[in-house]
């Protein structure tokens, strides 16, 4: 069975374009970020362009972990 290596994710409030942003790092490595979009979160996944919408915030938070273990080598 191959060993799990554990990561430490964590998540910093930042201004961008006059908007606070949720970002979440992997150490010093952005994984993606979460702004609100009206009553929803908008998702960005680092190399994407096209945002996913969540009704929730932990929603949001789960699909950027999850894209960020399937793409990671």
């Amino acid at each position: 069975m191959a060993k799990e290596r554990n990561i430490n994710i964590t998540m910093d409030s930042v201004q961008r374009g006059g908007k606070t942003v949720s970002v979440l790092l992997d150490g010093k490595n952005e994984i993606g970020s979460i702004e609100p979009a009206g009553s929803k979160f908008a998702a960005f996944l680092i190399g994407e362009d096209a945002p996913q919408n969540f009704k929730s915030e932990d929603e949001a938070v789960n699909f950027l972990i999850a894209g960020y273990h399937l793409h990671r080598h």
